[in-house]
């Protein structure tokens, strides 16, 4: 495939992500950032709708083991004092990266980026108007939707860079970039 045939993708891709940014304050969307970390996780895990449910239980499972994380932190804090978080994390890694032997929850990176996400949402001040609640399963509920509205912006940029490529007079593997080819070997 050549530069000038994957321009008009490249076009659309930021179209997309432009309109999203000028629409989301409209929407009340504060958190901007979220859908941009399972957008391309879509693409990441392959860009095959075959592959959506793995992604959408990851990205649920990440973002239920940093609730977990929260919580049996503040359990394991008098007990353990400031190691009780890195005890915590230690666990939840692990059993993340354990999840890879499975056949329906092993993409653990997408865990693991909700995860970090989750911390960055509630902790870090990143969540716009959620950042003032301290009500850390409250903040799941939203968090999860942004990451489901990036994997639909995932899931309709990749059929729509599909149709353009197809357009293009480009089918089958030659539809494929370089990162497509070494993602998928």
């Amino acid at each position: 495939m050549t530069f000038k045939k994957f321009i008009p993708v490249s076009l659309m891709v930021a179209a997309f992500a432009a309109l999203y940014i000028w629409v989301a304050p409209y929407l009340k969307i504060s958190s901007l950032w979220v859908p941009f970390i399972s957008w391309p996780l879509y693409f990441i895990a392959g860009a095959k709708p075959s592959r959506l449910h793995k992604e959408i239980f990851a990205l649920a499972g990440g973002i239920i083991f940093g609730f977990l994380t929260i919580f049996f932190s503040g359990l394991l804090t008098p007990a353990l004092g400031g190691y009780a978080l890195a005890a915590t994390v230690f666990i939840v890694a692990f059993l993340i990266v354990m999840l890879e032997l499975t056949d329906w929850f092993e993409l653990a990176p997408a865990y693991f980026f909700a995860f970090a996400g989750y911390f960055a949402y509630v902790f870090g001040g990143f969540a716009g108007t959620m950042a003032s609640s301290t009500d850390y399963a409250m903040a799941m509920v939203p968090f999860f939707l942004l990451l489901m509205l990036g994997l639909g912006l995932g899931y309709i940029t990749a059929l729509l860079r599909k149709k353009i490529l197809e357009k293009e007079g480009v089918y089958g593997q030659d539809q494929k970039t370089v990162f497509d080819k070494e993602n998928n070997q």
